[in-house]
């Protein structure tokens, strides 16, 4: 009021000058506006520009996104696929006849009936074949306890569905002469029920054995013997006394005779052709206790009562 003084509002001067201050405001504010606009204008191109470049940026990963999928797909769809065939193809094979037992062939066997084998291993034609050999074990063990004359039998796959048996046999080493009949003794000293009307041309026959444990001590010790005292030996005895159970005498193919230990055997034969080579006459070698020989003529005037065995006897040191 004091500004306007006594000049009224309505005051024409008044009238005019408002116009023109409300347009200087006016403008003002425009221009402030305006300024304000800019500014957010400013504002806002960074955050566009940083908008526009991530819609860019997913754009181009778009496809390598889709291809990364498309491959895990794949891959899980294969597994799939194979885990079913697979299952498909087992189931097929058990159901098909491959997977049963269709034979069985023997091999290796020179005196035991293959026929016979087959049977007594108790294979099942046309039963499971893996089942069968998987307990491949107690079949071999049917075939070894019920022949004597296997040593070991061995069961394996032969073709698609068919087993194989290899036989190893033991070797007959010796007859036994026994009440006239002639039966043959394994390497393993059992001796076997088979007859033979004479014996094995070759083999050292064994008598008097009436104990099998004797002739299977005997076969241990015999079969540590160099192959060509082996050949030596025509007949082995069993010649037990009163103190000694495991007495046996030997007779030679020089016309010696051996008095010698089962047990003993092996060690006191090395001797053998030390001692013959120093008699001059064939007689008989005693290895029981020592090693000494005398003549088969001495040994009949003993057997009379002539003369004592040690007194005609020579005696032989033992050389080690």
């Amino acid at each position: 009021m004091r500004n306007q003084g006594d000049t009224p509002i309505w005051h024409p001067k008044k009238r005019k000058e408002e116009p023109e201050a409300d347009a200087e405001e006016e403008s003002v504010v425009e221009a402030d506006e305006s300024e304000d606009v800019s500014d957010e204008q400013q504002d806002s191109e960074p955050e566009q520009d940083a908008l526009q470049n991530t819609y860019e940026s997913f754009a181009d990963r778009l496809p390598n996104v889709k291809k990364v999928r498309n491959t895990r797909l794949m891959r899980r769809l294969t597994l799939i696929i194979s885990i079913s065939a697979v299952i498909i193809l087992v189931l097929c094979y058990f159901i098909s006849p491959f997977s049963k037992l269709s034979g069985v062939t023997v091999i290796g066997n020179e005196n035991v009936d293959s026929q016979a084998v087959v049977t007594d291993s108790k294979l099942t034609i046309n039963d499971a074949l893996w089942t069968q050999f998987f307990d491949k074990s107690v079949y071999e063990k049917n075939i070894e306890k019920t022949f004597p004359r296997v040593k070991k039998a061995a069961i394996s796959l032969n073709g698609v569905n068919s087993f194989k048996i290899a036989i190893e046999e033991y070797q007959v080493l010796a007859v036994d002469y026994l009440d006239g009949v002639y039966y043959p003794i394994l390497e393993n000293g059992k001796v076997l029920t088979d007859k033979l009307d004479n014996p094995i041309s070759g083999m050292p026959v064994f008598a008097n054995f009436q104990d099998e444990k004797y002739i299977q001590s005997l076969m241990d010790s015999y079969n540590k013997l160099p192959e060509e005292q082996k050949e030596q030996i025509t007949e082995i005895k069993y010649s037990p006394s009163e103190s000694n159970k495991e007495l046996i005498t030997l007779y030679m193919k020089d016309s010696n005779q051996v008095i010698v230990n089962i047990t003993q055997l092996a060690e006191k034969m090395k001797y053998y052709s030390q001692v013959a080579g120093q008699m001059t006459e064939p007689g008989v070698i005693d290895m029981e206790v020592g090693i000494f020989s005398y003549s088969h003529k001495k040994e009949t005037e003993n057997t009379e009562g002539s003369d004592s065995t040690e007194e005609s006897s020579i005696v032989v040191e033992e050389q080690q």
